[in-house]
């Protein structure tokens, strides 16, 4: 499977993605983001790909979305060094986000 080719499609507006999918989900450059709303919180996990697996999987908790949000747009960036697509995952991230509440 391409690294390059994203879970998600974009050109679903926030509310239908929502009830399509109560996850957010992003990958590429050798990752998987997931994202999810568990006890109040936002919370966001990073995974390397290695194979059909997941390594050195890393989860962060927040108690708003602009933090969520913040943190796919850095982990995006790490990844791709690409600013632009990493601004857009994150207003992406967003409004998945605020679509929860």
């Amino acid at each position: 499977m391409n690294d390059d080719v994203f879970l998600t499609d974009r050109t679903v507006p926030a509310t239908v993605a929502r009830d399509a999918a109560p996850m957010f989900m992003w990958r590429g450059a050798g990752i998987v983001l997931f994202g999810a709303y568990e006890e109040g919180c936002w919370v966001l996990a990073r995974g390397w790909l290695a194979g059909d697996r997941l390594e050195h999987v890393r989860r962060w908790s927040f108690a708003q979305p602009i933090p969520f949000s913040g943190q796919v747009r850095r982990l995006v960036m790490e990844a791709l060094d690409d600013f632009a697509v990493a601004r857009d995952e994150g207003f992406r991230a967003l409004a998945w986000a605020e679509a929860l509440v």
